[in-house]
């Protein structure tokens, strides 16, 4: 990637040539207009990839740890329902990730395409430079000066289309990658304005908890104390019925 002062070169390389050539001027006002921020968007790139990493790695493990911290204590119906959320949520990660991917991957080719078209208005200006010293010297010679002329206001057309034409075909990729950022943007944001609908839609009026028992218990893999026991009671001898003496018989 060039550096960014590789644009204020090729500015001061068509400046100088406007000074023998005053007409390319034209073509430095045009040029002026795509200058960008390269360290910006690097930065952006930067920021973009980081988001991606984390929704990618860093999250998903968070949410991997919880679901292995949490196994145990549970009734089986509920794990299943946390475990499924917890899916659902994991593969929501990976899909924003891939968008954050998708972000960074755009901002990247935008500047990419500021970098090579300084690049190409760079060698374009060195080139410039070289025919306007010959014309120049064309037009000291006495009589080579009405060609050195004639040249030169052909080269200035010339410089002129030629920056236009390549900021003409910048700016026409720019509109293509706003377009696409703006929809990837607007993505972005529908995450934060999902609402169900229809049949997904809960209506809270008509909402019920069920009571039915689980259909299976998990035990909890922790010790327990063990519940309380009733008091036993001290058992009572059993009480001894009084007999009637027996009764003599007479002789």
């Amino acid at each position: 990637m060039p550096d960014p002062a590789l644009a204020t070169a090729a500015l001061n390389q068509l400046k100088l040539a406007a000074k023998s050539a005053p007409g390319i001027i034209v073509g430095v006002a045009i040029a002026t207009t795509a200058l960008a921020n390269w360290p910006g968007m690097g930065e952006a790139k930067s920021n973009w990839n980081s988001l991606a990493k984390a929704l990618e790695v860093e999250y998903p493990s968070l949410i991997g740890n919880a679901v292995f911290l949490s196994r145990a204590g549970w009734v089986a119906d509920d794990r299943e329902a946390f475990l499924n959320a917890a899916a659902l949520f994991t593969g929501d990660l990976q899909k924003l990730s891939g968008l954050c991917y998708n972000m960074e991957g755009q901002v990247d080719q935008v500047r990419d395409a500021y970098a090579i078209y300084w690049l190409e208005i760079g060698a374009l200006a060195v080139v410039v430079i070289g025919y306007v010293v010959a014309c120049m010297a064309m037009m000291m010679t006495p009589h080579l000066r009405a060609s050195g002329t004639v040249m030169l206001n052909r080269l200035t057309a010339a410089t002129n289309y030629m920056i236009a034409k390549k900021t003409g075909f910048l700016f026409s990729f720019l509109g293509v990658a706003a377009a696409t950022l703006g929809t990837s943007s607007q993505s972005l944001g529908q995450l934060f304005t999902v609402q169900p609908t229809q049949s997904a839609a809960i209506d809270f009026e008509r909402a019920v908890i069920s009571t039915d028992p689980p259909s299976n218990y998990i035990a909890p893999m922790r010790e327990l104390p063990a519940p309380p026991q009733p008091e036993e009671e001290d058992p009572q001898p059993p009480e001894q019925s009084e007999q009637p003496e027996p009764q003599k018989q007479p002789r």
